[in-house]
């Protein structure tokens, strides 16, 4: 079974982007069949660090997509 992450990120220089559907249509072209959606989750960039605390920034999210037999 392939499971491929899809989603969206969202930056404030590069603008909106989205990942893995490309793969997913490629896919789903071939002729498999998706087996489940996963939820997945969130897609954060470190923006820095202080005394061992990570400081993250929300960039967007993401989800799993299962396919059978692949």
């Amino acid at each position: 079974m392939a499971t491929i992450e899809v989603g969206i990120r969202i930056d404030t220089t590069a603008g909106v982007a989205f990942f893995g559907i490309e793969a997913v249509n490629k896919r789903l072209a071939a002729g498999l069949r998706i087996r489940e959606i996963r939820p997945g989750g969130l897609v954060t960039s470190k923006v820095g660090e202080v005394d061992g605390k990570v400081d993250l920034v929300l960039n967007g999210c993401q989800i799993l997509v299962v396919f059978e037999g692949d």
